[in-house]
Protein backbone atom coordinates (compact mmCIF):
# COMPACT_ATOMS: atom_id res chain seq x y z
CA UNK A 1 0.00 0.00 0.00
CA UNK A 2 1.27 3.19 -1.25
CA UNK A 3 1.44 6.15 1.39
CA UNK A 4 -0.43 9.21 0.27
CA UNK A 5 1.86 12.28 0.40
CA UNK A 6 0.73 15.15 3.13
CA UNK A 7 -0.64 18.55 1.47
CA UNK A 8 1.88 21.58 0.70
CA UNK A 9 -0.51 23.22 2.90
CA UNK A 10 -0.86 20.91 5.56
CA UNK A 11 2.78 20.41 6.22
CA UNK A 12 3.45 24.46 5.62
CA UNK A 13 0.54 25.08 8.78
CA UNK A 14 2.33 22.33 10.62
CA UNK A 15 5.70 23.92 10.46
CA UNK A 16 4.27 26.72 11.18
CA UNK A 17 3.03 25.69 14.43
CA UNK A 18 5.60 23.82 15.46
CA UNK A 19 8.26 26.76 14.85
CA UNK A 20 6.20 28.67 16.53
CA UNK A 21 5.84 26.36 19.83
CA UNK A 22 9.43 25.97 19.81
CA UNK A 23 10.00 30.45 19.98
CA UNK A 24 6.99 30.09 22.85
CA UNK A 25 9.05 27.43 24.71
CA UNK A 26 12.07 30.11 24.57
CA UNK A 27 10.26 32.52 26.14
CA UNK A 28 7.71 31.03 28.68
CA UNK A 29 7.44 27.89 30.84
CA UNK A 30 5.46 24.56 28.72
CA UNK A 31 2.89 24.27 31.37
CA UNK A 32 1.85 28.37 30.15
CA UNK A 33 2.11 27.75 26.86
CA UNK A 34 -1.73 27.53 25.54
CA UNK A 35 -3.19 27.09 22.16
CA UNK A 36 -4.52 30.54 21.90
CA UNK A 37 -0.49 31.53 22.06
CA UNK A 38 0.70 29.23 19.66
CA UNK A 39 -2.17 30.32 17.17
CA UNK A 40 -1.63 33.83 16.95
CA UNK A 41 2.11 33.30 16.73
CA UNK A 42 2.06 31.30 13.80
CA UNK A 43 -0.50 33.19 12.03
CA UNK A 44 -3.18 30.72 12.23
CA UNK A 45 -7.17 30.47 14.27
CA UNK A 46 -7.68 28.32 16.96
CA UNK A 47 -9.95 26.44 14.97
CA UNK A 48 -7.10 26.01 12.42
CA UNK A 49 -4.82 24.41 15.17
CA UNK A 50 -7.46 22.12 16.25
CA UNK A 51 -7.76 20.84 12.92
CA UNK A 52 -4.31 18.99 13.66
CA UNK A 53 -4.14 18.83 17.57
CA UNK A 54 -6.64 18.06 20.24
CA UNK A 55 -4.17 19.96 22.66
CA UNK A 56 -0.63 21.25 23.32
CA UNK A 57 0.27 17.61 24.92
CA UNK A 58 -0.87 16.06 21.55
CA UNK A 59 1.33 18.58 19.53
CA UNK A 60 3.97 17.99 21.66
CA UNK A 61 3.74 14.37 21.14
CA UNK A 62 3.84 14.10 17.86
CA UNK A 63 7.06 15.83 18.00
CA UNK A 64 8.48 13.00 19.95
CA UNK A 65 7.73 10.52 18.01
CA UNK A 66 9.14 12.13 15.24
CA UNK A 67 12.42 12.78 17.18
CA UNK A 68 12.66 9.42 17.72
CA UNK A 69 12.09 8.15 14.80
CA UNK A 70 14.73 10.76 13.24
CA UNK A 71 17.41 9.50 16.07
CA UNK A 72 16.11 5.85 15.28
CA UNK A 73 16.70 5.99 11.52
CA UNK A 74 19.94 7.76 11.61
CA UNK A 75 21.46 5.15 14.16
CA UNK A 76 19.27 1.76 12.43
CA UNK A 77 22.70 1.24 10.64
CA UNK A 78 24.61 1.48 13.59
CA UNK A 79 25.09 -2.23 13.87
CA UNK A 80 26.15 -2.88 10.59
CA UNK A 81 29.77 -1.00 11.28
CA UNK A 82 31.96 -2.05 13.42
CA UNK A 83 32.09 0.64 16.44
CA UNK A 84 35.24 -0.97 17.91
CA UNK A 85 37.40 -0.04 14.57
CA UNK A 86 35.09 3.05 14.62
CA UNK A 87 33.76 4.60 18.09
CA UNK A 88 33.86 7.91 16.72
CA UNK A 89 30.63 7.06 14.54
CA UNK A 90 28.47 6.80 18.33
CA UNK A 91 29.34 10.59 18.38
CA UNK A 92 28.83 11.15 14.84
CA UNK A 93 25.67 9.42 14.66
CA UNK A 94 24.23 11.52 17.93
CA UNK A 95 26.01 15.05 16.53
CA UNK A 96 23.71 14.04 12.57
CA UNK A 97 21.04 13.53 14.92
CA UNK A 98 21.05 16.97 16.79
CA UNK A 99 22.14 18.70 13.78
CA UNK A 100 18.93 17.37 11.57
CA UNK A 101 16.80 18.56 14.52
CA UNK A 102 18.66 21.52 15.54
CA UNK A 103 15.08 24.15 16.00
CA UNK A 104 13.26 21.38 18.19
CA UNK A 105 16.45 20.10 20.43
CA UNK A 106 17.71 23.58 21.39
CA UNK A 107 14.06 24.36 23.27
CA UNK A 108 11.96 21.38 23.27
CA UNK A 109 14.63 18.83 24.24
CA UNK A 110 15.88 20.41 26.99
CA UNK A 111 12.94 21.51 28.44
CA UNK A 112 11.97 20.29 32.32
CA UNK A 113 8.73 18.53 31.10
CA UNK A 114 10.35 16.62 28.37
CA UNK A 115 12.41 14.51 30.21
CA UNK A 116 10.96 11.66 29.23
CA UNK A 117 12.30 12.39 25.12
CA UNK A 118 15.60 12.69 26.24
CA UNK A 119 15.72 9.01 28.12
CA UNK A 120 13.82 7.50 25.42
CA UNK A 121 16.27 8.85 22.61
CA UNK A 122 18.98 7.82 24.96
CA UNK A 123 17.52 4.38 25.40
CA UNK A 124 17.18 3.43 22.17
CA UNK A 125 21.10 4.72 21.19
CA UNK A 126 22.38 2.89 24.01
CA UNK A 127 20.00 -0.02 23.40
CA UNK A 128 22.01 0.23 19.59
CA UNK A 129 25.45 0.66 21.18
CA UNK A 130 25.03 -2.33 23.44
CA UNK A 131 24.00 -5.09 21.11
CA UNK A 132 26.79 -3.82 18.56
CA UNK A 133 29.45 -4.08 21.31
CA UNK A 134 27.54 -7.77 22.44
CA UNK A 135 27.82 -8.78 18.77
CA UNK A 136 31.64 -8.42 19.25
CA UNK A 137 33.63 -11.54 20.43
CA UNK A 138 36.37 -9.32 22.13
CA UNK A 139 34.50 -7.76 24.98
CA UNK A 140 32.95 -8.76 27.64
CA UNK A 141 29.19 -8.38 27.96
CA UNK A 142 29.71 -6.42 31.53
CA UNK A 143 31.83 -4.03 29.77
CA UNK A 144 29.48 -3.66 26.80
CA UNK A 145 26.78 -2.91 29.18
CA UNK A 146 28.91 0.01 31.20
CA UNK A 147 30.31 0.99 27.65
CA UNK A 148 27.34 1.36 26.14
CA UNK A 149 25.50 3.61 29.21
CA UNK A 150 28.56 5.55 29.78
CA UNK A 151 28.97 6.55 25.98
CA UNK A 152 25.65 7.27 25.17
CA UNK A 153 24.45 9.22 28.32
CA UNK A 154 27.53 11.09 28.97
CA UNK A 155 27.52 12.47 24.80
CA UNK A 156 23.97 13.16 25.01
CA UNK A 157 24.42 15.24 28.05
CA UNK A 158 27.07 17.15 27.01
CA UNK A 159 24.77 17.66 23.70
CA UNK A 160 22.32 18.89 26.25
CA UNK A 161 24.36 21.28 28.08
CA UNK A 162 25.81 22.59 24.96
CA UNK A 163 22.15 23.52 23.74
CA UNK A 164 21.25 24.83 27.29
CA UNK A 165 24.19 27.34 27.67
CA UNK A 166 24.01 28.69 24.23
CA UNK A 167 26.33 26.43 22.05
CA UNK A 168 29.30 28.67 23.24
CA UNK A 169 31.95 26.11 21.41
CA UNK A 170 31.09 25.49 17.64
CA UNK A 171 29.37 21.77 17.47
CA UNK A 172 32.55 20.61 15.43
CA UNK A 173 35.09 21.14 18.28
CA UNK A 174 32.53 19.61 20.89
CA UNK A 175 32.25 16.48 18.52
CA UNK A 176 36.47 16.08 17.75
CA UNK A 177 36.48 16.14 21.51
CA UNK A 178 33.95 13.94 22.58
CA UNK A 179 35.06 11.55 19.71
CA UNK A 180 38.20 11.13 21.27
CA UNK A 181 37.00 10.47 24.80
CA UNK A 182 35.00 7.88 22.97
CA UNK A 183 38.09 6.59 21.39
CA UNK A 184 39.63 6.42 24.48
CA UNK A 185 36.59 4.63 26.11
CA UNK A 186 36.34 2.03 23.79
CA UNK A 187 40.28 1.36 24.32
CA UNK A 188 40.10 0.91 28.31
CA UNK A 189 37.35 -1.48 27.15
CA UNK A 190 38.98 -3.41 25.22
CA UNK A 191 41.72 -4.02 27.73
Amino acid sequence: MVQKKEDRRVVRTKKAIRSAFAELLSEKDYNDITVTDIAERADINRKTFYNYYRNTEDLVKEIECEACLNFDTILQDLKAHNILDNPELIVTRISSAIEGNMDYFRDFLIMSKNAALFNRIGDNLKKQVRLTLANQDVIDPLKAEILSIYITAGALTVYREWLTNGKKEPREKLDAYLQRLTIACVREALQ
